[in-house]
């Protein structure tokens, strides 16, 4: 009897196209997202209702030759002669821009060849920044150069993507990342490290000088480690100042002429930055140097943190457990803390996310599976969204 009450469980759940697991109820809203746009991938996604709007970074559709028309049958052929050519596939790599709905798909609107881009969606949805990157992979950098030059590009849509101006920008300076406080005003971040600001809606922008030992002059595509647009509008950029030995804040409101020092955190890797209107910080923090300054095989053990910053005091709150390494850090709508990351101690990884409603002192941990193949948390609505296996499904974090 019991086992019949069970399965009729099952079947319930099953049809009403809901999942329990370990990280709570999730809603099956799709069965097929995107699925029709090959290569298969739901990119960077957005969804307010039913609507759906994302970017994606693409790879060229290959195909191989049937058995009977290889020159080996023993070996795959391509196809066509560049299929087999790595820098030919790379520079056929695309971004594109693509909008519907959940219930019957969705369609490009946009598409320019890119290795590497970056967007920005206002909340009406009206409006979207994409920046892209491209650089000819057939290409050796120059005597004297240590780098191929990058093709760099930034264009903007105000009617949800159906047209776009491509908007005057030098093409040798790159544009790794997009931060903006609505349609008018915003950042472009560059390698150098390098930062611009916009008031009229991209049709000018003023260079900000940046921190003088966030530069290498061994590396001119050096990058900051991390840059956050918080809720009370002030930009914050992270790196590791090899003089102080120590990962270091840089903070700027809108209208100031550069950063200022904010904090020193130590020697900790700064992964995500959060910050509500009222200006309190929360960081989210890897002990040891940032990744990109240490190998791979010296991150074991080095747990992630978060941290609390008021302006006069820095207190960590909370260290999880080694194997539990953070990605990204939200406050929600009802001022919760969301720690987003994966369990690396797993064999095959999982994503593993982490609530706490008392400012940082508990949590509770959530195993969400593995890993997703997309998904996002929007900040506004307390919805989390996660695809898998061609499905899309939601849940709410409030």
């Amino acid at each position: 009897m019991r086992r019949f009450r069970w399965a009729m469980a099952i079947l319930v759940i099953s049809i009403t196209g809901y999942v329990i697991g370990s990280g709570g109820m999730w809603e099956r809203v799709s069965n097929d997202f995107m699925k029709d746009d090959t290569p298969y991938g739901p990119g960077d996604f957005r969804i307010r209702g039913e609507q759906v709007i994302s970017m994606k970074l693409t790879n060229p559709k290959t195909t191989f030759k049937p058995r009977e028309e290889r020159s080996d049958p023993n070996r795959a052929e391509p196809t066509e002669p560049w299929m087999g050519d790595v820098s030919e596939i790379a520079n056929r790599r695309t971004v594109r821009i693509l909008a519907g709905d959940t219930e019957n798909g969705v369609e490009r609107r946009f598409e320019e060849r890119a290795q590497q881009a970056d967007w920005w969606l206002s909340p009406d949805w009206n409006t979207l920044y994409l920046a892209t990157g491209w650089m000819d992979y057939h290409i050796d950098p120059a005597p004297g150069e240590h780098y191929t030059p990058q093709l760099t590009q930034l264009f903007k849509s105000t009617d949800q993507g159906e047209s776009w101006e491509k908007l005057r920008w030098p093409e040798g300076q790159n544009i790794s990342a997009l931060r903006f406080l609505d349609a008018q005003r915003g950042y472009l971040i560059g390698w150098g490290p390098h930062i611009w600001r916009t008031e009229d809606g991209g049709e000018h922008w003023e260079e900000i000088p940046v921190p003088a030992k966030s530069r290498d002059p061994e590396n001119e595509r050096k990058r900051f480690d991390l840059v956050a647009l918080g809720q009370d509008n002030v930009l914050r950029m992270a790196f590791f100042d090899q003089m102080r030995g120590e990962s270091v804040i840089y903070s700027m409101s809108w209208g100031e002429t550069e950063p200022r020092f904010e904090v020193g955190i130590g020697d900790y890797g700064v992964n995500d930055i959060a910050a509500n209107e009222h200006g309190e910080v929360y960081i989210l923090a890897r002990k040891g140097r940032p990744m990109s300054l240490m190998p791979k095989e010296q991150l074991v053990h080095h747990p992630t943190s978060i941290w609390h910053w008021n302006g006069n005091q820095l207190a960590e709150l909370y260290e999880f457990d080694s194997d539990l390494v953070g990605y990204a850090l939200y406050i929600t709508p009802e001022e919760g803390l969301l720690f987003d990351g994966v369990n690396e101690g797993s064999l095959l990884g999982k994503d593993v996310t982490a609530v706490s409603y008392d400012g940082g002192a508990d949590w509770r941990i959530e195993d969400e599976g593995r890993s997703a193949q997309g998904g996002y948390y929007d900040t506004r609505t307390g919805e989390r969204w996660r695809v898998a296996g061609y499905s899309l499904y939601r849940r709410e974090i409030p």
